[in-house]
């Protein structure tokens, strides 16, 4: 069935990438049709090495046509949003001024081709330049206490191309007092990693309390749970699997494996202890979980927003109608906080489109 339905999406792609191309050799009448046709074909061909890299991992050459093939793709997928509002567009005003023009020449070619590319241009500023969100949260501290939290890292994932060293620059200048990492801090094969630059660079990070991590979906894609494991041994991260510790004497933090996985219940595993207790889960669609066992407040990612538009649109309604979920952002239900960041690196798309890559900052009190 898989084989099947990847055929016929290589089908339909090449099928609408030969229109797109005919359509625009037509409008510039060029003398070398067969030439073009055979280049930009090609062209067009660089995005099936992201499906190639998604199959085998940690092939250097791959994972740069990948990320050109990523890049086609956003192209593509901006221009031929583009082409659809410049249509309208010139659709009404021809309509207005009682006049007949062509849809599709090189007034609208030029015009798409610029928008699409501004649009990408925009796009990888925002996935570069991550932004600080701030909230405050009072969960009954007896100390104010301030926590940073980064999720979906995507550490050397293809079209992650943030600098790990950038990251912890921006979180340490926070001074936080604990540091959380929500999921999908890596999502490649361990043995493909540079397990020795993450460790040098990451245990330059500074938190009072310390630095916990709990597993997202894309370290289990290539990784065992023992895997995992073993590449934070010798970093000061502190990897919870199913297990909750206490910080400060003050609150309690239960960090789940994702859910895809074999995890415990989190009923199960909760101590009796009163302080306020936090849950890390990478995935947030569970949240439900957390509210039933207690929890005041839970830190998820996961989600991107979508990364990259319609993306979040699409993810909105996902999550509303299959989980009764929200997808991104703050929500309060009762006395208990869902908190579900953007995340601050980029899978697949070197490029966000649905906000910045973000760092949350929670002042708990």
């Amino acid at each position: 069935m898989t084989i099947l339905i990847l055929s016929v999406c290589l089908i339909l792609y090449f099928a609408a990438m030969y229109t797109l191309i005919e359509l625009t050799l037509r409008a510039f009448q060029t003398k070398y049709r067969c030439t073009w046709m055979l280049i930009l074909l090609v062209c067009f061909c660089i995005p099936m090495f992201c499906v190639l890299d998604y199959v085998h991992r940690g092939i250097f050459f791959i994972e740069i046509l990948a990320t050109i093939g990523y890049l086609i793709l956003a192209f593509l997928i901006y221009y031929l949003l583009s082409l659809l509002v410049i249509i309208v567009i010139r659709f009404i005003i021809n309509v207005i001024k009682k006049q007949k023009t062509y849809w599709y020449d090189k007034t609208t070619i030029f015009i798409g081709t610029g928008m699409s590319i501004v649009v990408c241009i925009i796009g990888i500023v925002c996935a570069q330049v991550p932004v600080y969100s701030e909230y405050k949260l009072n969960i009954g501290l007896k100390e104010p206490l301030k926590a940073v939290v980064v999720s979906d890292i995507h550490y050397k994932s293809t079209g992650s191309l943030l600098s790990l060293s950038h990251m912890v620059e921006q979180i340490n200048s926070q001074n936080p007092d604990v540091i959380f990492m929500v999921g999908d801090v890596f999502d490649n094969h361990v043995e493909y990693i540079d397990k020795e630059e993450f460790i040098m660079i990451t245990n330059q990070l500074n938190a009072k309390y310390g630095i916990y991590a709990v597993t997202g979906n894309h370290e289990f894609i290539n990784n065992s749970l023992e895997q995992i494991q073993s590449f934070y041994v010798g970093s000061q991260i502190r990897l919870l699997v199913d297990e909750e510790i206490t910080i400060a004497n003050q609150f309690r933090v239960y960090g789940r494996m994702d859910y895809k996985c074999r995890r415990e219940n989190s009923n199960l595993y909760l101590s009796k202890s009163q302080l306020p207790l936090i849950v890390l889960d990478h995935q947030p669609q569970f949240f439900r979980d957390a509210k039933e066992s207690g929890a005041v407040l839970q830190f998820s990612g996961h989600t991107h927003n979508g990364q990259i538009f319609p993306g979040d649109i699409f993810l909105y309604f996902m999550n509303l109608i299959m989980y009764q979920s929200p997808s991104n952002g703050t929500h309060s239900y009762d006395d208990f906080t869902l908190a579900i960041t953007r995340g601050y690196g980029t899978w697949g798309f070197p490029m966000r489109l649905t906000g910045a890559s973000q760092i949350m900052i929670y002042h708990l009190t």
